[in-house]
């Protein structure tokens, strides 16, 4: 059981456990305000807009899989992903996105892994450690570095892809419960990180601003 998914339960005791998923990236609150979703629905291979105070950028669910801007907004996770036919309180693999500010401490994506790593040890996880795992480019050509994380004692598996922009830190993490499941899954977060892509013109006015989710077909 992952971090997010402790905290779900910790949140939710008078309801059903909830899965959430953040180890890796656990640390890097306060990430900035996560989004209320304009349109909850949960789409397949969906498009959406995620934004708020200093970065916006897009992202389009992976065949197979499903968009869903509702079910992680309590755990202060703006976009959730799936493979279609699961949910995000069950299923084995899942997939997230967040942002946050650059700081003069931590400022660039080396530094945004180290203080996870170093956190999350004191939290109680002696073994868990992030290697970076390779780097991938977008289909806008813009690169991102994905780092492999394990050793917690949950005994998730996780990779989380960063890109560096000019405020913020932005990220996409996939969350799996064994080997096996996260080997299945790589190829279609491959494809998720890949589909992002930064939107400089939409990032909303105001430091309190929530942005929104858009499901549908990427425009051009």
């Amino acid at each position: 059981m992952g971090i997010w998914r402790i905290l779900a339960t910790l949140i939710q005791v008078m309801k059903k456990e909830m899965k959430t998923a953040l180890l890796c990236t656990f640390i890097l609150l306060p990430a900035l305000g996560f989004i209320q979703a304009a349109d909850v629905q949960i789409v397949e291979n969906g498009y959406g807009i995620v934004r708020g105070p200093g970065y916006a950028f897009t992202l389009k669910a992976p065949m197979g899989w499903v968009i869903d801007a509702a079910s992680g907004v309590e755990q202060g996770l703006p976009a959730v992903f799936y493979p279609k036919g699961a949910a995000w309180s069950e299923s084995p693999a899942v997939a997230y996105a967040r942002a946050r500010p650059r700081t003069k401490k931590v400022n660039t994506i080396e530094a945004t892994v180290q203080a996870a790593v170093d956190a999350l040890r004191v939290q109680g996880n002696p073994d868990y450690s992030a290697k970076f795992f390779k780097t991938i480019k977008t289909e806008h050509g813009k690169e991102g570095i994905i780092y492999r994380c394990s050793g917690s004692k949950t005994g998730d598996i996780e990779a989380t892809a960063y890109f560096k922009e000019m405020q913020t830190i932005d990220f996409v993490t996939l969350s799996c419960r064994s080997e096996k499941v996260f080997d299945a899954a790589l190829p279609a977060f491959e494809e998720l990180v890949s589909s992002y892509a930064f939107q400089a013109e939409k990032i909303p006015f105001g430091p309190n601003k929530r942005g929104f989710f858009q499901d549908g077909t990427p425009k051009e």
